[in-house]
């Protein structure tokens, strides 16, 4: 019982404490272009590593490779579409207060802001 008690108390100050893990909305909005509704659905190992997918294309995509450091704030995504092994995109960023913000370029370059729900 004890051991269970722990174990839940531990789940829930570590993912009580994750700023990335959850849903995320907002706009990817390309240089010179109105923008584009995107929604992110995010895990963070704790550690370093993102992964998750979006949607808001006209495909699915998912995060190729990701990285999140808790100290600096310093978000780092490159996606792509679902099925496909390349990146189109890296998204650079900074988190702060449940919000991301920052540039992002590939394919096409601009800048994006997303909240977390």
């Amino acid at each position: 019982m004890i051991n269970t008690l722990l174990a839940v108390a531990f789940y829930l100050i570590v993912f009580s404490a994750d700023p990335i893990t959850g849903t995320w909305t907002g706009e990817l909005t390309p240089d010179g272009s109105p923008g584009r509704s995107v929604t992110f659905q995010m895990m963070f190992d704790g550690k370093s590593a993102v992964t998750g997918t979006f949607t808001g294309f006209a495909s699915p995509g998912d995060v190729k490779s990701g990285t999140f450091d808790p100290k600096t704030g310093k978000l780092k995504l490159q996606i792509g579409v679902q099925g496909e092994k390349n990146a189109r995109l890296t998204l650079d960023g900074t988190v702060s207060q449940g919000v991301v913000t920052g540039r992002f370029t590939g394919e096409m370059s601009g800048t994006f802001k997303f909240t977390k729900k």
